[in-house]
C-alpha cells in the first residue's frame, strides 16, 4: 500500500504543478482580463478605466499575493468568478464538462475497439500483402494529429455528404464523427503496443500447448494470447486518457462543438484566469485519478503483481 501512497503524493504534486504552471504562464503572457473588458474604449479616460478594472479584478496586487489567494481558494473549491460571465468559474466549467466527457469517453472506447480489432486482424491474416498493409496502418494513424483527421472528416461528412452541420452540430452522429477524429491516433498507439505483445505471447510455451490441443488459430489468438498481451495496454490507458482530454480542445474547436475545449480557448484568449485555472486543474485531476485507478486494477488482472509490490 506504501507504493499507492507514494503514487497519491505524486498525483498531488502533478495537480499543484499544473495549477501553478497555468497561473504563471497566463500571467507572463502579454495583456490581461482588464484589457479585454476595456477593449473598444477610446479617449483620454482609457488608462483610468483600465486602472479601475485592474483594481476591481485585483490585478494590481503583487503576483505572489494573487497566486496565494488563488491557491488557497482552489483548495476550498472556490476558483473565483469568471471575468466575463460574472458567475463562479466552477459553475461555468461544469456546464460545459458533460459534452467533453461524452466526446472523450466515446473517443477512448473507439480507440480501444480500433486498436484491438486491428491487432487481432494482423495476427489472423494469412495473406502476406494484406498483413504488411495492416501492420503499416498503426504508425500512420499515430502520426495523424486529431485536428487534421477532424478537418478531413468535416470536409467529407459536412461539406460533401451533408450528414452533419459544419458548425455546432450536437447530434449523436456529429458526436460520433468527432470521436473518430479523436480515436485514430489513440487506436494506432494501442495497436502498436498490443501487436508487439501479441507476438511475444504467441511464442510462449502455453500457446504451443494450446496448438497441440488442436485449437483453432482464432481461439489461440483471441481466447488465450490476447488476455496476457492486453495487460501492458491497460497500463497505457492512463496516458491515452490524458492524450484524449488534451485532444478534445482541438477537436471541439474544429467541429465547433460546445465543451470544455472551446471554453478554454475562449478563456485563454480573454485572459479569464479563474476559468483557465479550474479547467487545467480538473484535467490534471482526471489524469491522476485515471492513472491511480489503472494501478489499482492491474493486480486484479495479473496475480503476479501485488498491492504491496
Amino acid at each position: 500500500m506504501a507504493r499507492y501512497g507514494l503514487r497519491l503524493l505524486y498525483g498531488v504534486i502533478v495537480v499543484w504543478g499544473a495549477f501553478t504552471g497555468a497561473f504563471f504562464l497566463l500571467y507572463i503572457v502579454p495583456g490581461d482580463a482588464a484589457g479585454g473588458l476595456t477593449a473598444g474604449a477610446d479617449g483620454a479616460d482609457v488608462e483610468q478605466l483600465l486602472a479601475e478594472q485592474r483594481e476591481l479584478l485585483g490585478l494590481d496586487r503583487p503576483v505572489l499575493v494573487q497566486y496565494w489567494d488563488a491557491l488557497t481558494g482552489a483548495l476550498q473549491g472556490d476558483f473565483g468568478q469568471s471575468v466575463y460571465q460574472r458567475r463562479p468559474a466552477v459553475e461555468v466549467y461544469f456546464e460545459s464538462f458533460p459534452e467533453t466527457l461524452k466526446l472523450a469517453f466515446l473517443g477512448l472506447l473507439l480507440a480501444v475497439v480500433l486498436g484491438v480489432t486491428l491487432s487481432v486482424l494482423i495476427e489472423l491474416t494469412d495473406w502476406k500483402w494484406a498483413r504488411e498493409l495492416l501492420i503499416s496502418l498503426p504508425p500512420v494513424a499515430v502520426s495523424l494529429p486529431p485536428f487534421l483527421v477532424g478537418l478531413v472528416l468535416l470536409q467529407v461528412f459536412a461539406f460533401q455528404l451533408h450528414w452533419i452541420k459544419a458548425v455546432g452540430d450536437q447530434s449523436f452522429l456529429g458526436l460520433l464523427i468527432a470521436s473518430v477524429a479523436l480515436a485514430v491516433a489513440g487506436g494506432g498507439s494501442i495497436s502498436q503496443l498490443l501487436t508487439a505483445n501479441l507476438r511475444g505471447a504467441l511464442t510462449s510455451p502455453y500457446i504451443e500447448t494450446a496448438r497441440n490441443w488442436g485449437l483453432s488459430r482464432f481461439d489461440i489468438v483471441v481466447r488465450h494470447a490476447l488476455r496476457n498481451a492486453a495487460l501492458p495496454v491497460v497500463t497505457s490507458l492512463g496516458t491515452t486518457v490524458g492524450v484524449m482530454v488534451g485532444g478534445t480542445v482541438l477537436t471541439e474547436t474544429v467541429f465547433s462543438r460546445l465543451g470544455v475545449g472551446r471554453l478554454v480557448v475562449d478563456a485563454v484568449d480573454g485572459r479569464d484566469m479563474p476559468v483557465v485555472l479550474v479547467a487545467v486543474t480538473m484535467s490534471a485531476v482526471i489524469f491522476v485519478v485515471v492513472n491511480l485507478a489503472v494501478d489499482a486494477v492491474y493486480p486484479l488482472l495479473d496475480k503476479r503483481i501485488s498491492w504491496d509490490g
